[in-house]
């Protein structure tokens, strides 16, 4: 029997997945039913790994992905709605702050995820959303221990006033603001891969796969079966 996409249960309704199945070009296309497109800037390095996966490689310098179509992401907009990030990646200590992934603008609206490696080998991960509106501005939640070169499934399910990182499909310890994550503003910025908002600074330095996005937050059980299931090409 043929399994179609939108068969899996994990799938349902998730609004963003690159594969990375185009193996080459600038271009890279949303497998998720919204078929978004992002185009990839400064030409970061298609890379295959021994397994014949194609990654993404990023020179932490000028490379990163946007929208094809700036302004299309609007269903990433989450305020106070649940939602999950995914992303496979392994990144390369140089003790600076590296945006994997986000849809925000600093201190005034939209949520971030980035990674901040402390030069001695390991990181720190940390999602966090911005609110302009609010006095604390930002808020925020983090988890430790992340290896450099070391490759990871990363996922992060947000369920109103918290947040729960996963690790190789793994629940870690996640410590968060005083009051927890409040809502993040609306925001009417493009998405970003590897780069702040800015498009100018805080490049990513490393390797990423398949980036993902859903608006509902994922359980233990389905973090555990996306980890069994991929760990294979790693």
């Amino acid at each position: 029997m043929v399994v179609l996409y939108d068969d899996l249960d994990v799938n349902a309704s998730i609004l963003l997945d690159l594969p990375f199945r185009e193996g080459g070009g600038t271009l890279t296309h949303d497998v998720a039913p919204p078929h978004h497109a992002f185009s990839m800037v400064a030409t970061p390095t298609w890379t295959t790994l021994a397994s014949g996966l194609q990654v993404i490689d990023f020179n932490g310098i000028n490379e990163y992905m946007q929208e094809e179509v700036l302004g299309e992401t609007a269903d990433l907009d989450f305020t106070s709605g649940d939602y999950s990030l995914s992303v496979w990646f392994k990144y390369t200590d140089t003790s600076i702050t590296y945006i994997i992934m986000g849809r925000y603008e600093l201190s005034v609206s939209g949520w971030e995820l980035y990674v901040t490696s402390d030069g001695g080998g390991t990181a720190t991960i940390t999602l966090r959303h911005n609110h302009g509106t609010d006095a604390s501005v930002r808020t925020a939640c983090y988890s430790t221990g992340w290896l450099e070169d070391t490759w990871y499934h990363l996922g992060v399910s947000r369920d109103g006033g918290t947040a729960q990182h996963y690790r190789n499909g793994v629940a870690v310890t996640t410590t968060h603001s005083v009051g927890g994550l409040l809502d993040p503003d609306t925001c009417a910025q493009d998405m970003v891969i590897g780069v702040r908002y800015t498009k100018n600074i805080n490049f990513f330095d490393g390797q990423m796969w398949r980036p993902r996005v859903w608006n509902r937050a994922l359980s233990a059980q389905e973090w555990k079966i996306i980890y069994d299931s991929e760990v294979k090409w790693f």
